[in-house]
């Protein structure tokens, strides 16, 4: 897949430099919706992966650019079971967080919180450096929310790959294709698990 001058345009502005920014108000006051019930787990969980890479310093010398993103997250509260699944896509500007489902208990109100790169720049003398975003999803009984922003959490001299062994999730990467790579998340905290899949446009060759 061959990666236009428009598609890169697009995927670092509202990637690497976060053009889309979720004004102030959103963070405090959420917006909350209703969703249907989660039936299955996602495809991404049951596919087949044969393209097994590693971990990140494992990667060749590129830039990754976020194209999209999908959290899931399962497990009880209160005795109650959780099932959430969004989808965010980085190509559209106008594209929100979506909530494609959700379970849970009418008594649950709980925020569930990943951090990871949407920016990922491996050269040995970086050329656009490293981004990371916080992904959130939110329930308050039967209505829900899903919402990411970019994050100030990475320090520019930190190294991406001990600052991912040190968030407590654990990750694999994937080449998809000659230049798409897949970073999957795994966290579990108590009796919950969060999942978040990112697929990424390598662009190295074209900066």
């Amino acid at each position: 897949m061959k990666t236009s001058g428009f598609l890169l345009l697009v995927l670092l502005s509202t990637s690497s430099f976060a053009v889309k920014q979720q004004p102030s108000g959103r963070l405090l006051q959420p917006q909350f919706s209703s969703a249907p019930a989660c039936e299955g787990r996602p495809e991404f969980l049951t596919e087949m992966r044969n393209d097994f890479v590693g971990t990140l310093s494992r990667l060749p010398e590129t830039v990754l650019v976020a194209r999209e993103a999908e959290f899931y997250i399962e497990g009880s509260q209160k005795g109650e079971p959780v099932k959430l699944h969004g989808h965010q896509s980085f190509l559209q500007r106008s594209s929100d967080s979506q909530v494609l489902c959700g379970t849970a208990g009418q008594e649950i109100k709980e925020r569930f919180s990943l951090l990871a790169p949407t920016l990922i720049d491996t050269h040995k003398k970086p050329r656009v450096g490293q981004s990371l975003w916080q992904f959130q999803m939110m329930t308050e009984g039967s209505k829900f929310s899903f919402w990411n922003l970019k994050s100030p959490s990475f320090q520019e001299k930190q190294n991406l790959e001990d600052w991912m062994k040190s968030t407590g999730a654990f990750y694999k990467v994937y080449q998809r294709s000659h230049d798409e790579y897949e970073l999957l998340l795994v966290k579990k905290e108590g009796d919950i698990t969060q999942y978040l899949s990112i697929r990424y446009d390598a662009i190295g060759r074209t900066l």
